[in-house]
């Protein structure tokens, strides 16, 4: 599995940085994707340092020419792709009422139409790959070809303030699917994870709330938050052999929260 090309967006921070980690930690080399300039650099500073091998390349992946941009630097550097990692994301918390066009544009070009586009990219790639290497002889997803979606529970779930939040986690998990599909001639696996509540600086911000926790902890039956490794290991499962029959699906990483099936209906903050 060592010495693959893994492309990881929004991997500046959070569950994409942890990312970043782990699979520089297994041999990996790891191309960090951001619109931040200075903790992308620090993840690649942090991976190098530790003897890992990284890049990191400024790229607003809802902007198509960004995508071309970050596609062509990293053959530069590595020469092929094998895995995908789509978790830029944007967030607008807001009243339906009072949602703008503007945030609306801005949420579902981050977290699906850059996912599309850039799936779209990184499967040509790899597809002109296969045909260079030509074996015919390995079983279809066995090649360890994946694109792996970073969704949420806000897929299945939905809360008042964050309507184009869930519209395009939804989206991305029917995204997931499609894309199974289509590109299963080639073998290439496409998968999702869905987290639940993490400690990351999405969460974390209103999670130091006392109350806004205990609203947390009471749909969570695990009963704690949970840490962007256990996220991550979920991703590194879905990108190895292990996974090499298992494409289309989207692995909940929440604590049991879709299981206890309870989001708190009468709270009306946004923010949960």
């Amino acid at each position: 599995m060592a010495h693959r090309t893994v492309l990881i967006t929004g991997a500046s921070r959070g569950i994409g940085r942890a990312c970043a980690r782990r699979f520089a930690r297994h041999g990996d080399r790891v191309v960090i994707v951001d619109v931040d300039d200075e903790e992308g650099r620090s993840a690649e500073e942090e991976i190098k340092s530790n003897g890992g091998d990284a890049l990191f390349i400024h790229g607003d992946v809802a902007e198509r020419l960004h995508i071309h941009n970050v596609i062509a630097r990293t053959l530069d550097a590595y020469g092929r792709i094998d895995i995908l990692i789509n978790n830029a994301v944007a967030h607008a918390d807001a009243n339906f009422l009072e949602f703008t066009e503007e945030d609306y544009d801005r949420v579902l070009a981050t977290n699906l139409k850059a996912p599309f586009f850039m799936s779209q990219a990184v499967a040509k790639q790899i597809v002109a790959q296969m045909e260079a290497e030509d074996n015919p002889a390995e079983p279809l997803g066995a090649q360890g070809y994946a694109i792996i979606n970073i969704s949420s529970v806000m897929a299945i779930t939905a809360t008042a303030g964050q309507s184009a939040y869930s519209i395009s986690k939804g989206g991305l998990n029917q995204l997931t699917k499609a894309l199974a599909v289509a590109l299963s001639p080639y073998g290439v696996r496409v998968n999702a994870v869905g987290p639940g509540s993490i400690n990351t600086d999405i969460d974390r911000g209103y999670l130091q709330d006392e109350k806004a926790r205990k609203r947390v902890l009471a749909r969570t039956p695990l009963r704690r938050i949970g840490d962007p490794e256990e996220v991550v290991s979920a991703v590194f499962f879905l990108a190895s052999p292990e996974a090499g029959y298992v494409t289309g699906q989207c692995l909940y990483v929440d604590g049991g929260r879709l299981a206890l099936n309870y989001t708190n209906q009468g709270d009306r903050d946004p923010a949960t």
